[in-house]
């Protein structure tokens, strides 16, 4: 074999792995972003901002743990309404999200059927005055 069929096959094989590549970077459509519609929650960050502020000045963080297949969530104060959403960064598959209202401090969530892992959790409520309030937390569900 002459070297010009070693440049040639050598050439092919690149063509090749190139085009083989781009196939495949097209048919896989998967979005790397973690949510959809980042663009419209990018502008509303001033107001996130201060939910989480509020959270932190009034001292309300609530508190979330994991108990006997519950998310037992631990408010400061009563009367709480609002959303729970919970969030997995491997699979945009399985985020949920649970409206929720409670009479006294806490809220019990059955976690039986989440995939065990990392979990981000968010609660978007409204405490007994009306005042919005946001709070974030990474929880791991065993």
């Amino acid at each position: 074999m002459n070297w010009g069929v070693k440049i040639f096959l050598t050439l092919l094989i690149f063509v090749i792995i190139a085009v083989g590549t781009g196939i495949y970077m097209v048919s896989n459509d998967h979005d790397s972003l973690v949510e959809e519609d980042y663009y419209e929650k990018g502008l509303e960050y001033d107001s996130t901002y201060n939910y989480k502020t509020n959270v932190v000045q009034l001292n309300l963080e609530p508190t979330v743990k994991i108990d006997s297949g519950y998310m037992v969530v631990n408010f400061k104060e009563t009367n709480n309404r609002g959303k729970i959403i919970l969030r997995r960064e491997s699979d945009s598959d399985q985020d949920i999200d649970f409206p929720f209202s409670t009479e006294n401090t806490s809220f019990r969530l059955p976690i039986s059927n989440l995939t065990s892992g990392r979990w981000n959790v968010r609660i978007d409520w409204k405490n007994q005055k009306g005042m919005p309030l946001l709070f974030d937390k990474s929880i791991y569900i065993p």
